[in-house]
């Protein structure tokens, strides 16, 4: 009797059943797989900060603070999530930057949980704290997370700025696509950010391109390629002029233009290391 109720669990097991939305027809669009993660986040909110609220009854008050809203005496952090997507991702970020570290384990387990459970793809992972676009697969390029790393370093704040606040707005842009142009006035500022590191010069960069492309010893290709770059970032930078009517770039060339300048920043900072 035991050996056939361990051959019927295995066999259950073997034939997974797929989701019920997926058994039926049923369609998901994203804004509502999105109230579904909110709502799963609400429902969890007190089993994951259980022991955060029990050892900092200050957490709440710190919370609203970070947020930049007025602290009107919740003790629930699930009160902070707000109804808006973007903003209850916001809110775990921030609740679990203020929690230092503690916890730290359960919070990722639960997030990578509510996330696993989503009918449809939002879009979004979970690494070490952060959200982070999953269709782009940021975290896993090396373009980007070792820049990240490298970038972490106080010397280079001015870099990283712009540059998170870059892949912030490619998130964003899944729902508001003008941030696309955003993200790309955002990288550009990383870079040129950069350059004037690089050179010492504290210019724009397109008019310290010349410089910074001398100091990084690039060749004929590359050369060509930085100014190429410089040049379609600056189709974004500046404001369009009256009555011209500007369409953000495609989502795919915004990703491309990120993982490309983290080329010329990987290359410019092992320039800068060789020097020291």
């Amino acid at each position: 009797m035991a050996a056939e109720a361990n051959n019927q669990k295995r066999s259950r097991q073997a034939n997974v059943v797929p989701p019920f939305h997926q058994r039926f027809n049923i369609e998901i669009g994203l804004e509502e797989a999105q109230e579904r993660f909110m709502n799963r986040v609400h429902n969890m909110m007190p089993a994951i900060f259980h022991g955060a609220k029990v050892n900092d009854h200050t957490l709440p008050w710190r919370l609203a603070n970070t947020l930049g809203i007025e602290y009107q005496g919740a003790d629930r952090l699930e009160a902070y999530l707000g109804d808006d997507f973007y903003s209850c991702l916001r809110t775990l970020e921030a609740t679990y930057e203020l929690m230092n570290g503690i916890y730290e384990r359960d919070f990722d387990k639960y997030m990578k949980n509510i996330l696993s459970e989503s009918e449809v793809d939002l879009g979004i992972q979970w690494k070490d704290g952060v959200f982070w676009p999953s269709g782009a697969k940021l975290l896993d390029n090396a373009l980007v997370n070792e820049n990240l790393k490298w970038l972490s370093d106080p010397k280079y704040v001015s870099v990283l700025t712009p540059f998170e606040k870059g892949l912030r707005h490619f998130l964003e842009a899944q729902q508001q696509p003008e941030k696309l142009s955003d993200t790309i006035t955002d990288i550009y500022e990383a870079l040129e950010a950069l350059a004037k590191i690089v050179t010492g010069r504290d210019k724009d960069l397109s008019g310290n391109a010349e410089a910074f492309i001398s100091e990084l010893k690039l060749s004929d290709h590359y050369k060509e390629m930085l100014k190429t770059h410089i040049s379609y970032a600056n189709q974004y930078r500046h404001a369009p002029k009256p009555g011209e009517k500007r369409k953000p770039p495609l989502r795919n060339e915004a990703e491309a233009f990120v993982y490309t300048t983290g080329l010329f920043i990987r290359l410019a900072i092992q320039q800068l290391n060789q020097k020291s």
